[in-house]
């Protein structure tokens, strides 16, 4: 499990701001939670699906009205993340041509990992700060949506993990374990490899 939790960064107001939070919880909870931070912080939600064996993505805009849909993607064999962002982006083919939110547009983005879930499973959602100086407005964003999901009724915080929590009998997998080189089901590898820890 990542234990990179507890590294912080101060915002513009001196507030500590986890660079990596990690959660456990259903995905269409953590959207629905998501959702007025982000219109309170002028922030927008896009998916990262893979298109092809070569690598090339797409990228697809969160609609608050088709949370369905968006929460769908991550049944997806070609879901790859997703992330916030306030950066200035006129059109989602911007972000297709220039591919994923380093350089500049790292700055004003919180790459997300995981989320998928199975009646066996929950994957970890990992959040991150990109940027070591990000812009103020996507810090805000990142401070809010942190103290937001920390109220949230019945949360736990694991003590030895360092995560947060909704108790569940499935078990919780790191984020984005599909990316490991196996040509095996992603779930039954990754639990498989857990249990021989054991």
């Amino acid at each position: 499990m990542n234990n990179a939790l507890f590294i912080y960064i101060l915002d513009e107001e001196g507030n500590c701001i986890a660079i990596y939070f990690n959660i456990s919880m259903p995905v269409m909870d953590f959207l629905t939670e998501s959702h007025n931070a982000m219109l309170s912080h002028g922030v927008k939600l896009y998916a990262e699906i893979f298109i092809n064996a070569k690598g090339e993505r797409q990228y697809l805009s969160f609609e608050s009205k088709e949370i369905d849909l968006f929460a769908s993607y991550f049944n997806d064999t070609a879901y790859n993340s997703f992330f916030f962002s306030c950066y200035p982006v006129q059109d989602i083919t911007q972000i297709k041509k220039n591919g994923f939110f380093y350089d500049t547009p790292g700055s004003y983005s919180i790459e997300v990992k995981g989320g998928r879930e199975t009646d066996k499973s929950r994957e970890l959602i990992q959040m991150r700060m990109i940027s070591k100086n990000p812009n103020k407005q996507i810090q805000s964003f990142y401070r809010t949506f942190q103290r937001d999901l920390k109220k949230i009724s019945g949360l736990q915080k694991h003590t030895q993990k360092k995560y947060f929590y909704f108790p569940t009998e499935k078990i919780t997998i790191p984020a984005n374990p599909q990316s490991k080189n196996t040509r095996d089901n992603w779930e039954d590898f990754y639990l498989s490899k857990m249990e021989s820890v054991e």
